[in-house]
């Protein structure tokens, strides 16, 4: 007896132990370890659809959506009951496959739905059907401009979606499907989003950016059908806000390894970071030098069909061998003769050129924070000394220059002398500084129309209703490459229409044959969209 009550003892005291082990557990589990548990089984239960939007809403001036603007369904399909069968319908309706986090399930998505499809994908595989808000669309508006975004956890890579990172995440959101323990999505549940930082679930809203949709996509549409790579910006030459931006060739921003991997250069915006010889263009510069130096816009000089600087001979090639005679400053800017240039470049001086060009914005970065912007570059000292005064009045040589420098430019031609710079949101407000006397800018003003009806761009229809100048511009050709390989880039900037501008417009065609054959299409059409659409006389965007 005495021995079974020791052993009953034995089994009271183990079974209390066990009790109280139980009691500690289930205290722990509901005190402290609870969330721990939960968020584990929560983990194993959801799967993530990537790809849809997770991020605020990029908006143009209107406050039209530029991204998540179009429907994305997804398909969920148990990866033990994906068949090539499961492979053919998911073709058949568009659906390519995405990352997901979860390998029991094969996550694909489309932008367009079939209903009898979709029910024989669903009879036959299982598959979990939903619908949600897609970033980008297939054919993605102002991609460049845009950006995109990591794939892994959403953060902004590159253009506004890296340069507001910060708004456009607010949290590290992610999307979500919602399974139970056996992997079936459970009903009514559809879609959950879920966020890193569990202490706020606020999320912005989104940007509102300068750009006006339906002028960004018309301005796509139009160098979509070039051969050439090209580049084209437009301002708001009241604020200095970016109207449009575009770049080709385009990328999609749903499929950003692949543009990487390959050997193109699609990725690059060439607007903001193609870094060009200006030719021509830059003569905008070089007449401004010479009038705020107190030069005589009377002033005349002999064209007989090539200069010399220094030990270089530059020929005209507006003025062919016999030249253009004697020309005057006016006639000299509309027919982009270089003999004129050249000498008024030698009585302005290199140096005056340069400042001049730096006060214009170039050789230097135009919009402030955006990632991806090249300075361009202005000769040095050394580089722009002896005989390299030839290249430098006419825009050749070291000098590089990008399209939205270009514009910057031109805009300050525009606002009579007012560089108004260049910003992205509605809500920016313009530094305005007055750079170059109104008159300097009225004379050249005048002399980009001048071009436009008697000059290099005589040959484009740029003419009002009442049959005057519609647009003032300067076109440009600039020379490439190596003396065994020469190549030339086609300029067009100007703005419209003459009078109380609304718009500046530059275009920058690669291996162009000439500025007013290869760019002065793309600026005709990109004027005559603006006016048949009624895009003029808006009350500005500050």
């Amino acid at each position: 007896m005495g021995e079974m009550a020791v052993n009953l003892k034995k089994i009271v005291f183990m079974t209390a132990v066990v009790i109280v082990l139980l009691v500690c557990r289930l205290a722990y589990i509901q005190l402290v370890g609870g969330d721990e548990l939960a968020e584990a089984t929560r983990a194993q239960s959801m799967i993530a659809l990537e790809g849809s939007n997770t991020r605020g809403i990029i908006y143009d001036r209107n406050g039209s959506p530029l991204v998540a603007d179009d429907e994305k369904y997804i398909y969920i399909i148990k990866a033990d009951r994906f068949t090539d069968r499961a492979e053919a319908l998911l073709k058949e309706l568009g659906a390519e496959e995405v990352d997901g986090n979860n390998d029991n399930y094969v996550v694909s998505s489309s932008e367009s739905y079939d209903r009898e499809m979709g029910k024989r994908l669903i009879e036959e595989t299982g598959a979990y059907i939903l619908q949600a808000s897609a970033r980008y669309s297939d054919s993605q508006t102002a991609a460049h401009l845009i950006g995109y975004v990591n794939r892994r956890d959403a953060s902004g890579a590159a253009g506004l979606e890296l340069m507001y990172d910060e708004g456009l995440s607010g949290l590290n959101k992610r999307i979500y499907a919602v399974a139970d323990v056996k992997g079936n999505i459970l009903p009514g549940r559809g879609l959950m989003i879920t966020a890193d930082d569990k202490e706020d679930s606020y999320v912005k809203d989104g940007i509102r950016t300068t750009v006006d949709k339906g002028i960004q996509q018309a301005v796509e549409d139009i160098i979509d059908e070039m051969e050439n790579n090209c580049a084209v910006v437009v301002l708001d030459s009241r604020t200095g806000g970016v109207t449009a931006m575009a770049s080709t060739p385009g990328f999609d921003p749903d499929h950003i390894d692949s543009h990487i991997a390959s050997q193109g250069d699609e990725l690059m915006n060439r607007a903001t970071q193609g870094e060009y010889a200006p030719g021509s263009v830059f003569k905008i510069a070089v007449a401004a030098a010479a009038l705020e130096k107190g030069i005589d816009i009377g002033q005349e000089y002999e064209c007989s069909g090539s200069v010399k600087a220094g030990s270089l001979t530059i020929g005209c090639e507006t003025g062919g061998d016999a030249g253009h005679g004697t020309i005057g400053f006016e006639d000299a800017f509309a027919q982009s003769c270089n003999s004129f240039f050249i000498k008024l470049g030698q009585q302005t001086g290199a140096d005056e050129i340069v400042e001049m060009a730096e006060k214009l914005g170039l050789g230097r970065k135009a919009i402030d924070g955006y990632p991806q912007e090249s300075s361009g570059h202005l000769m040095t000292k050394q580089e722009r000394g002896g005989d390299a005064i030839g290249n430098l009045s006419i825009g050749q040589g070291e000098t590089l220059v990008t399209p939205v420098q270009v514009a910057r430019m031109t805009n300050i031609i525009a606002s009579e002398g007012m560089d108004r710079g260049v910003h992205l949101l509605v809500e920016d407000e313009a530094d305005d500084e007055l750079v170059i006397s109104k008159e300097t800018a009225r004379t050249i003003g005048e002399m980009m129309e001048s071009v436009t009806e008697t000059g290099t761009g005589a040959g484009l229809d740029l003419s009002n209703e009442g049959g005057g100048p519609e647009a003032a511009i300067k076109t440009g050709t600039a020379e490439y490459g190596s003396e065994d390989s020469v190549g030339t880039h086609g300029w067009v900037t100007g703005y419209t229409p003459c009078d109380e501008p609304e718009y500046v417009i530059t275009v920058l065609v690669e291996g162009g044959s000439s500025g007013s054959s290869s760019a002065g299409p793309v600026f005709e059409e990109i004027v005559e969209y603006l006016r048949k659409s009624g895009s003029y006389s808006r009350p500005a965007l500050a």
